[in-house]
C-alpha cells in the first residue's frame, strides 16, 4: 500500500494505491500544510494508517518541506521519498533550456498522457493556473504556455473593481448576462472558452503539430466538458497516473 502526494499551490491531493488500483483520495487546502500542519494530523492518521511508501511531489517548497516533517515525525514506518526533477528526467526527454524551471506536475502529466496516447499532444491544466504543455512527435517536453487560472482571475476581477463581487465559477445560463454577476459568469466561462480553443488551435499551427490530441486534466476541467470541442480527452486524476508510473520505478 502507498500514497503519492501532488501538492498544488491550492491543493494537496493524496492518492491511496493498493498496488496499481486507486482505493481513495484525500485533499487539504495547501495553506492549512503551510500554516497549521497539524490540522491535518488526525485526518493523515487514518489515512495512512495501513501505508508503508509515500511519494511526495509538489510545486510548493515549504508546504512540502512541513508535510515530509509531518509525516517523518509522527509515522516512524513509513518509507518517505521526495520527487524532484532529475528523477523525472528518466522518463522523458526535454527540449526545453531549464527542465527544473518546469513545475513537476506538468512533467508528471506529459509522462501520464505518453503512456496513455501516442505523441504529440497538448495537455491542458485547470489548476491555480492554466497551464499549456506541449509534448512533440518524439514524446519530448518541448515547452508550454502559463495563464492565470480560472479562480485567480476572478479574485483579480473582484479585487481590481470596486463595484464588481466575488463571485463562484460556474456555467451561465444565457451568453449575454443580464445583471452583473451573470455577465461575470458569462466573461469567465466564455472567456476561457475561448481562450483554449484559440491558444490548441495556434499551438496547432505554430508549433507543426496539426494532428496533435488535446488532453484536459485538473479540478475545473469537468466543467469545460460539455462545451470546449477541442479537447479529445478529459484526464481529472492525470497527474497521479504519472506519480503512479514513476514511483513504480523508483521503488
Amino acid at each position: 500500500m502507498k500514497v503519492l502526494v501532488d501538492i498544488g499551490n491550492t491543493n494537496v491531493l493524496m492518492g491511496k494505491y493498493d498496488n496499481s488500483r486507486l482505493i481513495d483520495q484525500v485533499r487539504f487546502e495547501t495553506n492549512t500544510v503551510i500554516s497549521s500542519p497539524d490540522d491535518i494530523l488526525k485526518s493523515l492518521s487514518i489515512f495512512l494508517a495501513d501505508v508503508e511508501y509515500i511519494l511526495i511531489s509538489g510545486v510548493v517548497p515549504q508546504a512540502q518541506k512541513n508535510l515530509r516533517i509531518l509525516v517523518s515525525n509522527n509515522f516512524e514506518n513509513l518509507s518517505i521519498r521526495e520527487l524532484n526533477t532529475s528523477d523525472l528526467e528518466a522518463f522523458i526527454k526535454f527540449n526545453v533550456i531549464n527542465p527544473a524551471e518546469v513545475g513537476d506536475d506538468r512533467i508528471i502529466n506529459s509522462i501520464a498522457a505518453i503512456d496513455k496516447y501516442e505523441p504529440p499532444f497538448i495537455i491542458v491544466d485547470f489548476g491555480t493556473a492554466t497551464t499549456l504543455d506541449v509534448v512533440d512527435k518524439s514524446g519530448a517536453y518541448s515547452g508550454g504556455l502559463i495563464c492565470p487560472g480560472v479562480n485567480l482571475s476572478i479574485k483579480s476581477l473582484s479585487d481590481g473593481a470596486a463595484l464588481l463581487p466575488l463571485i463562484t465559477f460556474k456555467k451561465p445560463e444565457t451568453l449575454i448576462g443580464k445583471h452583473t454577476i451573470a455577465a461575470m459568469e458569462s466573461g469567465i466561462y466564455w472567456g476561457y472558452i475561448s481562450l483554449i480553443e484559440g491558444l490548441i488551435e495556434r499551438l496547432k499551427t505554430s508549433h507543426e503539430c496539426p494532428n496533435a490530441k488535446a488532453i484536459a486534466t485538473g479540478g475545473l476541467s469537468k466543467l469545460f466538458e460539455n462545451d470546449l470541442k477541442c479537447i479529445n480527452y478529459f484526464e481529472r486524476d492525470l497527474t497521479l497516473e504519472g506519480l503512479l508510473i514513476v514511483s513504480n520505478k523508483l521503488q
